[in-house]
C-alpha cells in the first residue's frame, strides 16, 4: 500500500505545474474495473472520492446501511466524473462526495475552475438519478512539512472549502464540515497520519463520528 500510495503521489507530482489534473492512470483504470464488479442499486449508499475515501472501511464503520466503497487513489474531480454513469445507473439512495484534494495539491488550477468542474458534477447527478441525495463533505488539512509539494496548501483546501460551503448552501445541499472537526490550528494533527495526509485509525475514527448523524436516516429498518 505504501508503494502504491509512493507511485500514484509521484504521478500526481509530475502533473503539479498543469492547469488542471488528468485521471489518466494505470491504477485508476484497474481500481475503477474491479469496483464496478459490485453494481449499485437503489438501496446503496454511495462513498465518492479518493484515496482517503478508498482507504476508510465504509461497510464496517456503517453496518446495515448498504454502504459502497467508490474512492480511487490519486483521483480528481473530473476522474469521478467519468465514473458517474455506472454509479448513477443504479440510483442509489445517497452520496457522500469528497472530492478535490488532489486537484488544489497537484495542480494550478483556480477555485472557479474547480467549482465548474465540481457544479458539472453535482448537475450530472441530479439530471441522471435525481432522487439521489447528496451530501457534500469539506476536504481535510495536511501536515505541510511531510512533503514539499504539500506546502502552503492548507490555505488552499481551507479557501477551497469555503467555496464548497458557499455552493452547498446555494444548491441546497447538505454540508459537512470534516476539517473543523479534525483540524487543529489548521492542519492535520500528527497523531491522525502516518504521512502528512492519509488518516490513521484515530482520524477516521473522527471522520466516521461526523458522518454518523447523517448516516442515520439510513439505518435498516
Amino acid at each position: 500500500l505504501l508503494l502504491l500510495a509512493s507511485a500514484v503521489a509521484t504521478t500526481a507530482a509530475a502533473q503539479a505545474q498543469r492547469d488542471t489534473l488528468t485521471f489518466n492512470n494505470d491504477y485508476y483504470f484497474s481500481k475503477r474495473n474491479v469496483e464496478e464488479l459490485v453494481p449499485v442499486t437503489g438501496q446503496n449508499i454511495v462513498m465518492l472520492g479518493n484515496s482517503l475515501t478508498e482507504r476508510g472501511f465504509w461497510a464496517e464503520y456503517f453496518q446495515g446501511k448498504r454502504v459502497l466503497n467508490r474512492g480511487i487513489g490519486g483521483d480528481c474531480v473530473s476522474g469521478m466524473i467519468a465514473r458517474l454513469e455506472t454509479i448513477l445507473s443504479g440510483k442509489p439512495k445517497a452520496m457522500f462526495i469528497m472530492a478535490g484534494t488532489n486537484d488544489l495539491i497537484f495542480s494550478k488550477t483556480s477555485y472557479e475552475k474547480l467549482l465548474e468542474q465540481y457544479e458539472r458534477m453535482l448537475d450530472i447527478i441530479a439530471r441522471e438519478s435525481p432522487r439521489t441525495k447528496v451530501y457534500i463533505q469539506s476536504l481535510l488539512p495536511l501536515v505541510e512539512d511531510r512533503q514539499d509539494y504539500f506546502k502552503g496548501k492548507n490555505k488552499r483546501i481551507a479557501g477551497f472549502n469555503a467555496v464548497l460551503r458557499e455552493m452547498a448552501e446555494r444548491r441546497n445541499l447538505p454540508y459537512i464540515d470534516i476539517w473543523s472537526a479534525i483540524q487543529n490550528n489548521g492542519a492535520l494533527p500528527e497523531e491522525f497520519t502516518h504521512d502528512g495526509i492519509h488518516l490513521t485509525g484515530p482520524g477516521y475514527a473522527v471522520w466516521v463520528e461526523t458522518l454518523r448523524p447523517y448516516m442515520k436516516p439510513y439505518m435498516k429498518k
